[in-house]
C-alpha cells in the first residue's frame, strides 16, 4: 500500500510540474505578443504614421503596396504621390518600345508610303496566289461585291460555307466587304488548295490596289504564302510516316 501511495504522489507532482511549465510558456508567448504589438504601435505613431494609418485604415492590398514601393524611384517628391500617377509611370515604363523596334517601325512606314497603286488598263489590280498544287489568278476592282470563279458564281463553285467564309476573310479583315468585284481563274489541286490560292491572290490584289490595306492584311497573315505540301511516300512505308503492321514470323 505504501508503494502505491508513493507512486500516486509522484504522478501528482509530475502533473503539477507539467502544468507549471505550460503556464510559463503561455506567459512567455503573451509577453512576446505584447512586445510585437508595442513595436507595431511605435511604427504607426512614429515618423511614418501617415503610411501606417493608410495601411491600417484602408485595408491596403498587395498590388497597392507594390505601387507604394515604387516611391523609391521618385526622388525630390514630398509626401505620397497619388497611386494613379505611380501606376501611369509603371505602365509607361512597361510599354516603352526599344529603339530598335522604333527604327524598324519607321522603316516599314516609309516603305508603305513609297508603295503606289498598281492597276492594269481596265482599272483592275492583279494578284497571284498559290497553295499546294493550285494556282489562282485574281483581279479586283471597286464594285458591288460580285465574285466570279472560273466563270461561275463563287457560291456555286464552292458550295461549302467554310470555304466561302475563308474567301471573304481578307475583305472582312480590312472592313471592305461588299465593296469589290472579284474575278479569278484557278486550276490544279483540290478544293482546299484552290481556296487557299484564291485567298492569297485576293490579299495581294487588294494590297496592289490600296497599299494602306497592307498592315491589316499582313497582321492577319493573309500575305504569307503557305508552303506546306503533302509529304512524299517513303520506300518501305505504307505512307509518308505510317509503317506496315509488324509480323514476328
Amino acid at each position: 500500500m505504501s508503494g502505491i501511495c508513493l507512486m500516486s504522489e509522484g504522478k501528482k507532482e509530475w502533473r503539477k510540474e507539467e502544468k507549471d511549465l505550460v503556464k510559463k510558456r503561455s506567459a512567455e508567448e503573451e509577453k512576446q505578443l505584447e512586445i510585437e504589438e508595442k513595436a507595431l504601435t511605435d511604427v504607426l505613431k512614429g515618423p511614418n504614421r501617415a503610411f501606417g494609418d493608410l495601411i491600417a485604415a484602408s485595408g491596403i492590398t498587395e498590388a497597392m503596396l507594390d505601387s507604394l514601393i515604387a516611391l523609391k524611384d521618385l526622388e525630390g517628391i514630398q509626401g505620397l504621390p497619388p497611386l494613379r500617377e505611380i501606376e501611369d509611370m509603371r505602365y509607361a515604363k512597361s510599354t516603352r518600345k526599344s529603339a530598335r523596334a522604333e527604327i524598324e517601325r519607321q522603316k516599314q512606314e516609309e516603305a508603305a508610303k513609297a508603295r503606289v497603286r498598281q492597276v492594269d488598263d481596265k482599272g483592275r489590280a492583279y494578284g497571284t496566289g498559290r497553295r499546294k498544287c493550285s494556282i489562282a489568278r485574281v483581279w479586283v476592282q471597286p464594285g458591288d461585291g460580285k465574285f466570279v470563279v472560273n466563270d461561275k458564281e463563287f457560291d456555286v463553285y464552292f458550295p461549302m460555307l467554310d470555304h466561302r467564309a475563308a474567301l471573304l476573310r481578307p475583305f472582312s479583315e480590312t472592313k471592305t466587304l461588299g465593296m469589290w468585284d472579284v474575278s479569278c481563274t484557278v486550276k490544279g489541286g483540290g478544293v482546299s488548295g484552290q481556296v487557299g490560292a484564291i485567298q492569297l491572290g485576293i490579299s495581294r490584289a487588294l494590297q496592289n490596289w490600296a497599299p494602306d490595306l497592307r498592315p491589316p492584311l499582313r497582321e492577319g497573315g493573309f500575305l504569307t504564302r503557305d508552303s506546306r505540301v503533302v509529304e512524299r511516300k517513303k520506300p518501305g512505308k505504307a505512307k509518308a510516316r505510317k509503317s506496315f503492321q509488324w509480323v514476328k514470323r
